[in-house]
């Protein structure tokens, strides 16, 4: 559906019907998020990309990392947000920004050279900030701050933590810090062979206060022969030839559960998820996130870049073709006594770091794409362009003991997924509904754009992150798309069967906006300035901070 009115596309798109009529303060009926904030003073790449709120300061902390402000952050402030909506929603900046921090300058030192800030989290006064290293396979170290009443940030300390540290998150009640170690190989990796292993780093907060040191946990005692090699699921993927599992793995956002007793790790490129019991300082499992049948029609995709931009594009099922999950972000949240995880599927590969003979990647048309007759009698037709042709597929991966592919797996799901915390079991997977919703839901001149259009023959919308909240005692989780610069709400009442509620977009062009959704912040209605829940989220590309209320 394409609105004529700015106002009306960027705050009034919803596909749920709501029922009946009354106050917003009953829990049968589904809010509504309009946007009300937003910070575009000095947009760019690097700014922004990931956020965090200081209940008592009413503030926003972001990242900033720009050559001429590298490895910083930054304070937008709140205290004089309103309800109202932004009349000029793509240009207006409404939110006061206060000086660019270094923490290079804090950090730096004593072996240690900052490379980046990479995330930041904040549990009560205590705000924590990832900070990766140079060369980044070297450890990186979590820098500790203490805010005031009003925002203001006293550096505390830095504790070393694993090699390039990425997602992490506060437990609940604020006693312990969880941080997900990429372990990323090196950006030079086809020459200098360098792979960090991955690692989940631990750090105990007493009273406000980090410890001096973290426990740092990593997968080691899964490799082959070690005392936990059993214990590695067969469909854990361990991509890298010649790689051992510890290396191998590569942890990449976190989620704590309510009870604080379990931290949830993704491992992107591994097609699993590691869970971590708290009280032990742990690794219980390693959950592995399987595969989805993209020959079902409820999995069908639109996998070409070469067809016409008409909306909505079509989407298809194919046999044999199977997207592998690969989450990105990660939330957990509880229903009717049990805990469950949600996950955005966005698929991840590491070609960027290999030579050109060593790519995982390959699309489907290559010459080398040898399929199976028996597996896909219609080779021929799939190899087209406008079919499966230009479809970014797994080539160390489908191949049958002739070395033609009877299988083919691409990157991603598509989706976003719930599974039983305990069991490890999917209760549910979006299948096409994103591509269906994205296609049919954003104007015209969106689905022409290179960031749409260009991205279907990899990873479509690309599911990037996830945050779930509490609003009128119902649970409601966001999914931000990267490509498609938008973010999904959905009623989660029933895991098994989430329910759409609204599509969140500020941009008509990919240019102006908030472009490329990065880290999303839920703030509950107690903690909040205008007394509604707020949804804040960090644009990668666009550099902005968007607000929106939801009541």
């Amino acid at each position: 559906m394409i609105y004529k009115t700015l106002s009306a596309f960027f705050l009034a798109i919803s596909l749920a019907s709501l029922s009946g009529c009354g106050s917003s303060d009953t829990p049968d009926f589904d809010p509504k998020a309009t946007l009300i904030g937003r910070y575009a003073l000095n947009p760019g790449a690097g700014v922004s990309e990931i956020v965090a709120y200081h209940a008592e300061s009413r503030s926003i902390f972001i990242t900033v990392d720009t050559p001429t402000a590298p490895s910083s952050f930054q304070r937008l402030s709140l205290s004089s947000l309103t309800s109202t909506a932004l009349a000029n929603p793509t240009t207006a900046s409404n939110l006061t920004a206060g000086a660019v921090i270094s923490v290079a300058q804090h950090v730096n030192g004593n072996g240690f050279t900052a490379g980046g800030v990479q995330t930041l989290a904040i549990s009560g006064n205590l705000m924590a900030i990832a900070v990766q290293a140079t060369p980044k396979t070297n450890l990186g170290v979590v820098a500790f701050y203490r805010l005031d009443a009003q925002g203001n940030a006293s550096y505390l300390k830095k504790v070393t933590v694993g090699s390039l540290p990425d997602g992490m998150a506060f437990s609940p009640d604020g006693s312990k810090l969880v941080v997900a170690n990429e372990g990323e190989l090196s950006v030079n990796f086809a020459t200098d062979g360098i792979d960090p292993i991955g690692s989940i780093s631990i750090i105990a907060v007493a009273n406000g206060v980090p410890a001096d040191t973290a426990t740092t946990l990593d997968f080691s005692a899964f490799n082959a022969g070690a005392s936990r090699a059993s214990e590695l699921p067969a469909d854990v993927r361990i991509g890298r030839p010649g790689a051992t599992v510890a290396q191998d793995m590569e942890p990449e956002y976190v989620t704590i559960s309510e009870d604080n007793s379990q931290a949830f790790v993704t491992l992107q490129e591994n097609n699993a998820v590691a869970v971590v019991n708290l009280a032990t300082n742990r690794i219980d499992r390693i959950i592995p996130m399987g595969y989805k049948n993209h020959g079902l029609a409820t999995n069908s995709i639109a996998p070409s870049d070469r067809v016409s931009a008409t909306s909505p594009f079509v989407l298809k099922p194919y046999a044999n073709l199977f997207g592998i999950y690969m989450p990105d972000g990660i939330a957990t949240f509880s229903a009717n006594g049990s805990t469950f995880i949600i996950t955005a599927n966005e698929g991840d590969d590491r070609d960027d770091f290999l030579a050109t003979g060593q790519k995982e990647t390959q699309r489907v048309s290559h010459s080398s794409m040898v399929l199976s007759s028996t597996a896909f009698p219609n080779a021929t037709d799939l190899k087209k362009d406008t079919e499966l042709g230009r479809l970014t597929v797994f080539s160390t991966m489908g191949k049958n003991s002739s070395g033609q592919y009877d299988k083919l797996y691409t990157l991603g799901g598509r989706s976003f997924s719930i599974y039983n915390a305990s069991t490890g079991a999917q209760v549910y997977d979006s299948g096409n509904d994103i591509e269906t919703l994205a296609y049919s839901t954003m104007p015209s001149s969106l689905l022409s754009k290179d960031q749409v259009l260009g991205r279907l023959d990899n990873k479509g919308p690309e599911p990037e992150s996830v945050v779930v909240g509490k609003v009128n005692q119902k649970t409601y989780a966001f999914v931000a798309l990267e490509r498609s610069s938008a973010i999904m709400m959905y009623d989660l009442t029933n895991p098994a069967a989430p329910k759409f509620v609204q599509w969140l977009q500020n941009t008509t062009d990919l240019t102006n906006g908030d472009i490329s959704p990065e880290g999303l912040t839920f703030v509950p209605a107690s903690q909040s300035p205008t007394g509604k829940a707020l949804l804040i989220a960090g644009h990668e590309v666009s550099g902005t901070v968007s607000v929106w209320e939801i009541k």
